[in-house]
């Protein structure tokens, strides 16, 4: 599964050179109803999900990927307002999950079923739709300053490396970042589309080399 990771320059080229993505703690989202997709109206239930979520805190974490490159609105979101860049890595298909995006809140599952780990695990409000989310749990291992990560690797392979529209980072930084890599990974420059508002590889600098 191809999935992208959008980063400003800075922390681009700082994952570029140490081969590894930060891992995200729930407890740093930005959504406050993660993991929380359920009505909670009942004390009970509101107690039971709390704890729930607050175990999955202390060991597990998430890698937050989209579906696809083209979004301006994630782009100015979270590659520093198209200035930053997106990185492209293929995935294992069984650890890839796309998020489902509902309008309402869950029904209170008042049973144990897997349908219903799944459901709080990659289920988020629709208003969020337009990042198309794909996520991999990651185990919390080794820290480092506080930090955790998850290196690049064969279960997580980088193959595209697209460069913000108004970025002024040069070929040189990129291919200087990825190091051995640059001969396996395909470097794109983005630009803003002609006739759609979507984000599109810039051919110009494909043939003039950039």
């Amino acid at each position: 599964m191809h999935v992208y990771k959008f980063l400003d320059a800075r922390f681009g080229l700082k994952s570029l050179c140490e081969k590894r993505l930060k891992i995200s703690k729930l407890d740093d989202l930005n959504d406050p109803f993660e993991l929380l997709p359920y009505d909670i109206r009942n004390k009970g239930h509101r107690r039971a999900l709390y704890a729930t979520k607050k175990e999955l805190e202390q060991n597990r974490g998430l890698l937050c990927f989209s579906a696809t490159w083209r979004n301006p609105v994630i782009w100015a979101h979270y590659a520093d307002k198209h200035k930053g860049l997106c990185l492209g890595f293929e995935a294992p298909d069984d650890r890839a999950r796309q998020v489902k995006y509902v309008s309402k809140r869950l029904p209170f599952p008042l049973t144990p079923k897997p349908a219903n780990a799944t459901a709080m695990l990659f289920t988020k409000y629709r208003s969020w739709s337009y990042e198309r989310e794909i996520r991999i749990w990651a185990e919390l291992n080794d820290v480092e300053d506080g930090l955790y990560y998850a290196e690049f690797g064969d279960t997580l392979r980088l193959v595209e490396v697209i460069v913000g529209a108004r970025s002024p980072l040069a070929r040189s930084d990129i291919t200087l970042a990825l190091g051995p890599l640059k001969n396996q990974v395909t470097l794109i420059k983005a630009r803003a589309g002609f006739t759609e508002f979507e984000i599109v590889v810039d051919r110009r600098f494909l043939k003039s080399g950039w």
